[in-house]
């Protein structure tokens, strides 16, 4: 398995499909990915990770993909629409615009990796990311109660 692992030089640029992956709530992680495809010359997978989330916007796919910092102003209009402390957070734009997505973030980087696409994540190794299983029966849904709202004696 070969495998390179980087911290992001910004902008980056990747010509090629990626989709949201896994959005891990507790450790704050997103996870975009990339999947190996021979046939569109891919022979690789691609991950791109952001650590610390603090906000977030973002579509489930991406043909391509630029990851850029956030203008000043840009940035200026996510602190308003995002308020609250960043820490050491930065703001991440996905596209060209704003309206492509944003990531507000610690740090982003990205990975590629000849592993098998049912390889869990080389660049979050150590959680294991629940997989869809198109076998397993749904689960049912809970009943749903119906109370009124203020209830009235």
């Amino acid at each position: 398995m070969t495998r390179q692992v980087g911290m992001v030089e910004l902008p980056v640029a990747f010509s090629r499909p990626l989709r949201l992956f896994a959005y891990i709530v507790g450790h704050s992680q997103l996870l975009l990915r990339g999947q190996q495809d021979s046939e569109q010359g891919h022979s690789t997978t691609l991950e791109v990770l952001f650590k610390d989330v603090v906000a977030l916007s973002v579509r489930e796919r991406y043909p391509s993909l630029i990851i850029r910092a956030a203008s000043p102003q840009e940035e200026e209009e996510l602190r308003e629409a995002v308020p609250g402390p960043w820490y050491d957070a930065r703001a991440f734009v996905l596209g060209e615009r704003l309206l492509g997505g944003f990531v507000v973030a610690g740090a982003v980087f990205w990975g590629e990796s000849s592993a098998p696409e049912t390889y869990s994540s080389f660049l979050v190794p150590d959680y294991d990311l629940p997989r869809f299983d198109p076998t397993r029966p749904p689960r049912s849904d809970p009943p749903t109660i119906y109370t009124p709202y203020p209830q009235h004696p």
